[in-house]
């Protein structure tokens, strides 16, 4: 009750402040966008006054600088920009966590799986890792606001600097830990905004109004191509299990073609029995403070990935045996290009955490599904054949690995996003499907004692029950059943390396 008085009483300031500020004004002569202005500012008049001289002529929003931001001076070293200024590089790829919020503190969208559990929105298939997206010299995909704090000097006023040992005008980079408070004409705009795939919040984020976001820069690379080749080659590392897959003959361009393809690998060596539970791990070591994307999700702080890998392992061996053995293993039971296999897989990204599998066991432990289904992928690499990458069946790690696998056999494929999901990914979505039946007690009652009447002719209840007391063929008493199915798909961010665990059976 308390906390609904103070938002009443702050509610009714910020109706007085405004109602002052445009009482000079005709109501037909002011925009929203003026209007919104004016409402922002009286709001931050009221609340945040220290950020007042924090104003950006250059968009029309306030900033804040959170506690805990160091800035720290990292130099530049290869890919990576260290903590050199972002609005400083003709070409950057930055890495954030982002919380976005109402102008009344409700959260509309999180990369936090700590606060999606709090908000009651966390989901099992969502990947509560940094956001990554280009920051370059023109906007490509950034939402408005965001790109113009990281591409400008941003003003902080004199007192303020003050207070916060800050100087202005400040440069978003590695470090930066800030908070903008965006008019809806560089945010959302007339349309609001609902995120999807596990990063909702509280409420949907209305049409036309202030967005409060929270920004942490955790990292900027030059060239995310490089950087996620890198990572696999970390990742197959430099033993024997991994194998470079390569290109047919007959798609050599010149005599120079190499025919290896960088950044796909394939290997015949896992098994269920002899697996390293261990090999899964977090790789972007460019990161700030970022050594476990998992801290945030309970599923994997229980047991920790090792121990929900031997789970993973033992659903495995339970289902499909150990598989055909390296001695086992020949020409005859090579799928090859022209054969079609039925193939059961996990995808996983590097750290381990699981995208996607059509194995039913494996779906109810990882994303916690009651009753899941699943269909085995029919596969032949022949029907993708001299095609584009958006009309092949399968992408293009599996047309050019899936031939070298054996029928009966386990296999893995670690590829970058150039035969996967490439500079787009995969966007994480949220589908809600509602169904409803009526149920009616009294009704089930009438067919019953309709049957008891009706073979009791002679019954001395007959014409009670079947006439008088449920008056049969009325409904006095309905209730309605609703059943509702959240299905959500994992985001698979762009330049996102991927490993898939295989078993291949012959087509039937």
């Amino acid at each position: 009750m308390r906390f609904m008085q103070n938002i009443t009483k702050i509610t009714m300031a910020i109706v007085v402040s405004v109602l002052a500020m445009v009482s000079c004004i005709k109501e037909d002569s002011i925009s929203n966008e003026k209007r919104e202005k004016i409402s922002l500012e009286a709001w931050i008049r009221l609340n945040k006054p220290e950020l007042l001289g924090n104003y950006q002529e250059d968009g029309g929003y306030y900033v804040e600088i959170l506690e805990g931001d160091t800035n720290e001076n990292i130099a530049v070293n290869g890919n990576d920009y260290g903590s050199a200024p972002l609005m400083e590089q003709d070409t950057c790829w930055v890495y954030t966590n982002m919380t976005g919020r109402d102008i009344n503190g409700s959260i509309c969208m999180t990369r936090s799986g700590a606060l999606a559990e709090m908000c009651g929105t966390f989901s099992y298939f969502t990947h509560y890792v940094p956001f990554v997206n280009y920051c370059g010299n023109n906007n490509m995909g950034l939402l408005e606001g965001t790109y113009l704090a990281m591409r400008n000097a941003l003003v902080l006023g004199e007192e303020y600097c003050k207070m916060k040992n800050l100087t202005s005008p400040y440069k978003m980079r590695r470090g930066s830990n800030i908070r903008l408070y965006l008019p809806s004409t560089i945010a959302y705009g007339e349309s609001g905004t609902s995120t999807e795939g596990g990063y909702e919040g509280q409420y949907s984020l209305d049409a036309s109004r202030p967005f409060v976001l929270d920004i942490e820069v955790l990292g900027a690379i030059k060239n995310p191509s490089d950087k996620e080749l890198d990572m696999i080659k970390s990742y197959v590392g430099w033993d024997d299990y991994w194998t470079q897959a390569t290109k047919d003959e007959s798609e050599k361009v010149d005599e120079d073609d190499d025919l290896k393809l960088k950044g796909l690998y394939y290997s015949h060596k896992y098994n269920p029995v002899t697996d390293n539970v261990y090999s899964y791990r977090y790789m972007q070591s460019h990161l700030k403070g970022l050594n476990n994307p998992y801290t945030d999700n309970k599923l994997y702080k229980a047991g920790g990935m090792p121990d929900l890998n031997k789970k993973i392992n033992e659903i495995l061996l339970e289902r499909f045996g150990e598989g055909l053995q390296a001695s086992e293993r020949n020409d005859k039971n090579l799928v090859t290009k022209n054969g079609r296999a039925n193939v059961w897989y996990i995808l996983r990204f590097l750290d381990g955490f699981v995208v996607d599998t059509n194995i039913a066991e494996i779906r109810k432990l990882v994303f916690n599904e009651t009753d899941p289904v699943c269909e085995v992928f029919s596969y032949s690499p022949s029907d993708d054949e001299g095609k584009g990458e958006s009309e092949r069946q399968a992408i293009g790690a599996w047309f050019y690995c899936i031939p070298q696998m054996h029928y009966g056999a386990y296999g893995q494929i670690a590829t970058t996003s150039g035969y996967a999901y490439g500079a787009a990914g995969l966007s994480g979505t949220t589908t809600t499907e509602t169904s409803s039946s009526v149920n009616s007690y009294y009704n089930a009652m009438n067919y019953y004692n309709y049957y008891n009447s009706y073979y009791n002719y002679y019954s001395p209840y007959y014409n009670y029950y079947d006439y008088n007391f449920y008056n049969y063929n009325y409904n006095y008493d309905t209730e309605e059943e609703t059943t509702t199915k959240i299905t959500i798909s994992t985001e698979i961010l762009p330049y996102t390396p991927l490993v898939f665990t295989i078993y291949v059976e012959p087509y039937e």
